[in-house]
């Protein structure tokens, strides 16, 4: 007796299915540990460039004033880094995504953000409940205007200060990734 050829069919999609389901979990834990890498490299900059800690006393060439305006620039730039940094983690998994569903690398084709064009071609398939609009507003006033998150907060008008703004976008990009879930 043969099976029914719709029956095979349904079959074939399930199974499918589940191995795209099995492949985005693996991007999405592959996801998770970078984030935990960029979370332990921000804790490092925030453990290693306080210039109160006094960690910074075998350089004797400059001025109090000088390493505090020094450190506090290059953490600045670190905290900027960081931001692209989480952007690009979070579009690359979309990249990633995209692959597994359309068999083909992605390419930007317009003008529109690429997590905002990515979220948009892979909505058949996939939801996401959070929002990266102020990971993409920062990311592109650092890249495109001044490399300082202060300066990309300023532009945005956003209160908060450096450590705070960034442990609140790791939180939120952790949760982008936790939310995304096939229709």
């Amino acid at each position: 007796m043969s099976i029914p050829f719709a029956v095979k069919t349904n079959r074939r999609k399930e199974v499918f299915e589940m191995s795209k389901k099995k492949e985005i979990k693996k991007l999405k834990d592959h996801a998770f540990a970078d984030l935990c890498l960029i979370e332990k490299e921000f804790q490092q900059i925030v453990k290693n460039t306080s210039n109160k800690s006094g960690a910074f006393k075998w350089v004797e060439l400059l001025s109090d004033y000088e390493l505090e305006e020094f450190y506090g620039r290059r953490r600045d730039r670190k905290y900027a880094t960081l931001t692209v940094e989480l952007y690009s983690l979070t579009e690359q998994l979309l990249k990633d995504i995209y692959k597994v569903y359309f068999n083909h690398k992605y390419k930007n084709k317009s003008d529109i953000n690429i997590i905002l064009d990515l979220e948009r071609k892979l909505g058949d398939h996939l939801t996401f409940k959070n929002n990266t609009k102020l990971l993409a507003n920062l990311r592109s006033c650092i890249v495109h205007e001044e490399f300082s998150l202060k300066s990309a907060r300023k532009k945005i008008n956003i209160k908060k200060k450096n450590r705070i703004l960034f442990k609140q976008l790791m939180k939120d990009v952790d949760l982008y990734i936790e939310n995304i879930a096939l229709k």
